[in-house]
Parts: C-alpha cells; structure tokens; sequence
C-alpha cells in the first residue's frame, strides 16, 4: 500500500514481501505463551517509517494504525465497514450532511474519546503546513481540497464538534462510499490535549501516542521488532482475542518455509521458489490481492516526458513471466490500474472485464522509442525495493527492456522502503517499480492519486482531461454512467498519455495451519485486522 485517496493504498505493498504469522500455546518463551496468552507473531520486510494518522502513506503505517487506532467506523472480518466509535450515524435527504453520535469509549491513558478529537485530527490533516501526504482523501469532506490547497483556512473544513458526543460532517457532494472512507487510518482522532502535550515527538515513540483501537504499541526495536498488546481500555475489548502481537523485521525470506515445517509459525507467506515445494500440500493456498504492480514514469523527467518513451518501456515487458515464473502466486498480469474483483457493476460485471488498454508488442515497442529517442544510446534507471524478489523482478524487467528497445541500457537502483518513497516524493527518479493498494472500495480510491493537484501525484502527470473525467465521476450518481466515466479517465491515463504502466495484480502464495482463525488479508485499507484473529 504506499499511498492512496479519496481514492487512497497501500497500501503499497512489496512485491513478494513474506508476511508470516505465528501462534503458539505452549512453552515459547518469545511469544509469553507460558502464561496461556494468545499470541500471534508476524514479519514484515519494512521497518515502521511512521504511525501518525496524518503523515502515515504506506502499507506499514496503515497496518499499525488500523490495528491501535479506531474511527467512526472499522471494516469487519469480511470487508464490510461498520459502525466503530459511530454508535449512531443519520444521513440527510440530500445525502451531503452526516451527523455521528459517539459511543462512550476510552484512550489508552483512560482519558475519554470526544468528538473535537476527530476535529482536531481531520483538520490536521488538511492543513497544509502539516504537510499529508494523504490530505487528499478529504476532498469528498466540505472544501477539503479548497483548504489542503491554501485556498481556504483549516476552519472550513465541513467537520465540526457539536458537543462531546456529537460530530457533524458536510461533504462537498453525495459520496456513497464515505461511510467506509471512516474507516481508513487518516480518519482516525487524535487526543488535541495529548497532542499538544508531545507534539515536539508525537508519535516518534509507543509511549508519545495514545490509542483508542484494539491494540496498543508498546515496544520497538528500530529495523529488528515492534510489539503490539491488547488495549484493555478498548471499548470492544471483549471481542479481542489475541494477547499479543509480534512483528519482526524480516526482509530474507528463504527461511520462512523451514520455520513453517519446524512448528515454529503457522502462517507463511511463500516465495516463488517454494510454491512447487509446497503447492501439493493442503495447507497451501493462493489468493488474488487488490494491489496492482505498476511503473511509475517520471512525466518530467528528460527521457521519461516523451509520451512514445513512456509507450516503448509499458509494451516492451511481458508481465507474464513475472506472473507465471518469478512469483507462480496467484498473481495475473493487467493493464488496467483497478483490480479485478474488487468493482462489479449492478449487473455484477466486473469492471476490468473489457479492459486492455495496450498491448505487450517488441516491434510496436522499438518503433515507438525511435520516435522518441532515434538511435542515440541512453541509459534509464529503475528504482526499486530491495527485497530478494523485487530484485529478481527487476532484473527481468531490464532484460525485456534491453531486448526489445534499441541501444537502452537499464540500471537498477534498490533501496529500502522508505527512502525509495521518499525519492518518488521528491521526483528524483524516471522509472519506478511500485504497488498501490485501494483504501476504500471505489475506483477513485486508486484514480484520484494522479489528479493534478494531489499530493499522492508523484509522477507529476498533469492533464485537465483526465481531471475533468474524475470530478464528471464525482458528481455523477447513476452507477452505469460513472462507471463509464472512470473507463474514459482510465483511457485517458494509460492509454493516451501512459502516464503509468500497469503490470500486474498481486496474488498471495501461501501456508497456514486451521489453529489460526480470521487471519484474511483485506481488499483494501489496512491489509490486516487482528481484531478478528484467534488461536484455537
């Protein structure tokens, strides 16, 4: 999940990241299960880079703050948003005011949960010299756009505090999504009184936040650990079942099979080597994600500005030996930036049913490089994670590049996580190997991040077509009619201007035992609740 928007993800997620999880009952000194608590321990191959709700973009962020924090609403065991800390929600009959009635509920320090610390936190967010990456996604909220822009002062923000436990929220059009647009991280309170209390270190360590969600953070051991326990003080508390969680910083993954075998954990994910290993064996399973891989094309870099260069690299890389060799997951190649099953249409067609939007073609890809390049040498650089399978990833891809494109040399620049976002922020690449992950169930969630003014628009794409495709989308409320307007701005996007190169939708190779209950990945907003997981 790096990133999202009103169409947010995320979530980017590493391409071929393992995730594993272990539980344990007995005799583990590690996971305390001597003492007959539950725990579930889990590994990441990115350390944390944030947990504040407003600075948070990525895939690692939103998992900890979705699993320590909570907002109006939370998505259930099944993807469906429902009522959190919004005891009751009515809806005007014009659909533009929602007024929220607060349940009683606690932060973690015991303090109570007020509907101005929603306030506080949206108006944050929005607040330009806060400087969110994710300021974006409260444009469906009154004059959002207007006040992260400058436009307007924070003050106008359509959110206001009508009493302790009343919170009344304007949207700037009939959003049918908003309700499950609460439950995303960025919408989450924040304590203004804890605030402004540490805001010189707000959330720089577990002890300088405070939490309302089933968890709390409370340790961590910089690129090695991080620890999450029950949040006793959470209104739900009885519906948690796990003790504690444990997540390690694991960025090889050839070891996670061995500790699968050895009773060690009961949940791996599987690299592409293991899947031929493993795939006979009942605990196997694979299953389609939500995230899209895709090249990011810097539209101002030199090379990169050319519309034909940008065209030449996109049909010069089969994603299918990507798909089908290096990750053998679930995984299926794309050329649309909406996954499958994830948008149907009132008829239940899926959205991504009649879409390519280009084809995979060396010769129409050669020629297309002339046209922008002639038969000068020139060398392109594709920045990427630094995981095992990112790697090998790019290194196909260079291959396919340097085959089908005339006198292209590729380098490769791997980096950590973080600071490969943060050369994306600061557009200092041409090419960039990503993933993105929806943060609500809309194609907004995934299209928004390339208008013009969002800030989530770090491949500096700018086209008042494409803008004016998505704010038609927004106002528009007949199903079938919006839909097809996202179809135009999709074609607009990747098909005219390639602003992007979509490659391929995520899968999930993986093993797990029946003692673990719940543990599904979600469709979008954090990819884990561990709300719902329990050890049996």
């Amino acid at each position: 999940m790096k990133k999202k928007t009103v169409g947010l993800a995320l979530s980017v997620m590493l391409a071929g990241s393992a995730i594993l999880a272990g539980c344990s009952t007995s005799g583990d000194k590690e996971t305390g299960s001597s003492d007959g608590k539950k725990n579930l321990r889990l590994t990441d191959t990115s350390d944390i880079t944030t947990v504040d709700p407003a600075k948070a973009t990525d895939s690692v962020a939103f998992n900890m703050i979705g699993n320590t924090m909570e907002g109006l609403y939370r998505l259930d065991k099944d993807g469906k948003a429902v009522p959190a800390l919004a005891e009751k929600t009515d809806v005007s009959s014009d659909k533009l005011t929602y007024t929220f009635t607060l349940r009683d509920s606690k932060w973690s320090d015991g303090s109570p949960v007020k509907a101005q610390d929603f306030e506080f936190a949206w108006k944050r967010a929005v607040d330009p010299d806060t400087g969110s990456g994710y300021a974006y996604i409260f444009d469906t909220v009154k004059n959002g756009s207007a006040v992260s822009q400058g436009k307007k002062p924070v003050d106008d923000l359509g959110v206001k505090a009508l009493d302790d436990k009343t919170l009344e929220v304007t949207l700037e059009r009939p959003a049918p999504y908003f309700l499950s647009l609460t439950s995303f991280g960025t919408y989450t309170p924040i304590s203004e009184e804890f605030y402004k209390k540490n805001e010189k270190d707000f959330s720089l360590k577990p002890d300088k936040l405070l939490y309302n969600g089933p968890f709390v953070w409370t340790s961590w051991k910089t690129d090695s650990k991080r620890v999450l326990t029950k949040n006793e003080n959470y209104w739900d508390k009885d519906a948690v079942k796990l003790d504690e969680v444990t997540i390690r910083v694991v960025k090889d993954t050839s070891t996670v099979a061995n500790l699968y075998d050895a009773n060690d954990i009961d949940y791996a994910g599987l690299t592409s080597e293991q899947v031929a290993t493993y795939e006979s064996k009942p605990e196997f399973k694979t299953a389609l994600r939500s995230s899209v891989a895709y090249l990011k094309f810097n539209n101002e870099d030199a090379t990169m500005k050319d519309v034909n260069a940008r065209k030449a690299i996109a049909r010069a890389i089969d994603p299918k030996g990507i798909t089908d060799t290096l990750l053998a997951n679930g995984s299926i190649p794309t050329t649309s930036f909406i996954p499958k099953d994830f948008i149907k249409d009132e008829a239940g067609k899926d959205y991504t049913s009649d879409i390519n939007w280009f084809d995979r073609d060396g010769k129409e890809a050669a020629d297309l490089w002339k046209k922008a390049n002639g038969d000068k040498k020139t060398t392109v650089e594709l920045l990427s994670f630094d995981s095992e399978d990112s790697k090998k990833i790019s290194e196909y891809m260079k291959g396919q590049i340097e085959k089908n494109l005339p006198n292209v040399t590729v380098s490769i620049k791997q980096q950590p996580f973080k600071n490969k976002l943060d050369l994306e922020a600061k557009g200092n690449y041409q090419i960039s190997y990503s993933l993105w992950g929806p943060d609500y169930q809309d194609p907004m969630s995934n299209l928004s991040i390339f208008e013009s003014t969002n800030s989530q628009n770090d491949v500096k794409y700018k086209s008042s077509a494409y803008d004016k495709l998505l704010n038609a989308a927004n106002d528009e409320s007949d199903v079938a009619k919006r839909l097809d307007l996202f179809k135009q701005a999709e074609a607009q996007l990747i098909e005219k201007d390639q602003a992007i190169a979509p490659l391929y939708q995520s899968g999930a190779a993986y093993l797990s035992r029946s003692s673990i209950k719940n543990f599904n990945r979600q469709l979008f907003g954090a990819d884990f609740q561990y709300k719902y997981v329990d050890v049996k």
